[in-house]
């Protein structure tokens, strides 16, 4: 979210092999070049909230995009419910059913692409600091509206993915593209998602 907070962080797969300890430069090398490749869709995603969360409405529709998005994006990478109960909740307490899913989705066979979804949502949790004290002002906490923004804050998804990123191999281009490839249609599955929910919850609805 542009100048305010991102919705998906301002600037998760099965391991098939051990990977070494990450090192800042290692790891933020990786980031960089990753958050490069991708930042015209971040950009547009970012755009759909040009005032950050601003009201009751723009949250409501925060929620009901990222309920979606999360909830396909743990069958895409092959993890459980988690994120996504959250959000459920959270949408439950807010009186706002959730959105179908338009197609059935499958697990991801390639590692790579996994970790490229993985990115995208462990990157939200840096968003997510900075909006949970923006529905705070709504009047919501993570007993009411907000428990996915809370969780999410205060979790360690953004540090595991760490050893990873820093994993990728400058050298290897295929795999390096192929977590590109993943990261890039997980924004675009954003940005989709967000969409939805501005069609389904619009300006006039209460």
């Amino acid at each position: 979210m542009a100048s305010n907070a991102s919705a998906l962080g301002k600037d998760a797969t099965p391991r098939t092999a051990p990977v070494p300890p990450a090192t800042p430069a290692r790891a933020g090398a990786s980031h960089a070049w990753l958050r490069a490749a991708t930042a015209d869709l971040h950009a547009q995603v970012d755009g759909l909230f040009p005032d950050g969360i601003d009201s009751a409405q723009t949250y409501r529709r925060y929620l009901l995009g990222m309920h979606r998005f999360t909830a396909d994006c743990e069958v895409a990478t092959g993890h459980g419910p988690r994120a996504s109960s959250w959000l459920a909740a959270d949408l439950a307490a807010l009186g706002v059913p959730p959105m179908p899913t338009r197609r059935p989705r499958r697990a991801l066979l390639d590692d790579a692409r996994r970790l490229g979804w993985e990115y995208v949502l462990a990157g939200s949790s840096l968003g997510a600091r900075v909006l949970l004290r923006a529905v705070a002002r709504l009047g919501l906490d993570d007993m009411r509206g907000a428990a996915f923004l809370a969780h999410h804050a205060a979790g360690e998804d953004w540090s595991r993915l760490q050893p990873r990123l820093a994993a990728l191999d400058e050298g290897d281009a295929r795999r390096r593209a192929s977590v590109a490839s993943g990261a890039r249609d997980a924004f675009a599955h954003v940005r989709a998602c967000f969409a939805r929910s501005f069609d389904a919850l619009s300006t006039d609805t209460p």
